[in-house]
C-alpha cells in the first residue's frame, strides 16, 4: 500500500471541517477519504502548535519534491554563472562579445 501525501492545505481543510462542528467527524472523514485517527492526529496538532504543527516532519526528499528541485536547479543556474564570468574574465572578454577590458 502506498502512503498518500497531504498537503498542507488539505490537512488545514480537514482540521477546519472538524473544528467547525457543522457534520460529524465521520462524514468529513469519509468525504476527505481520511482515517479517522489521523484526522484526529492532524486536530491534536493543529490545536497544540496552530498551522506549523501540520507542517510535514519527514525526510525532506519526500516533502514538496519540484520545490526542492528548484532550489537545486537555482543554485546550478548560480554556480554556471559565476563559472561562465569567472572564464570571461581570465579571457579578457567583455559583457558586450568584443575582446576589450570590462
Amino acid at each position: 500500500m502506498t502512503r498518500r501525501i497531504w498537503s498542507l492545505e488539505q490537512k488545514l481543510t480537514v482540521v477546519l471541517d472538524i473544528l467547525k462542528g457543522a457534520e460529524p467527524v465521520t462524514t468529513i472523514c469519509q468525504r476527505r477519504q481520511v482515517a479517522l485517527s489521523q484526522a484526529y492526529r492532524w486536530r491534536d496538532a493543529f490545536l497544540a502548535a496552530g498551522q506549523q504543527g501540520l507542517q510535514d516532519r519527514r525526510a525532506p526528499q519526500h516533502r514538496e519534491p519540484l520545490r526542492e528541485e528548484n532550489r537545486q536547479l537555482k543554485e546550478l543556474v548560480g554556480t554556471q554563472a559565476l563559472v561562465i564570468d569567472a572564464q570571461k574574465k581570465l579571457t579578457g572578454c567583455s559583457p558586450d562579445g568584443s575582446n576589450g577590458a570590462w
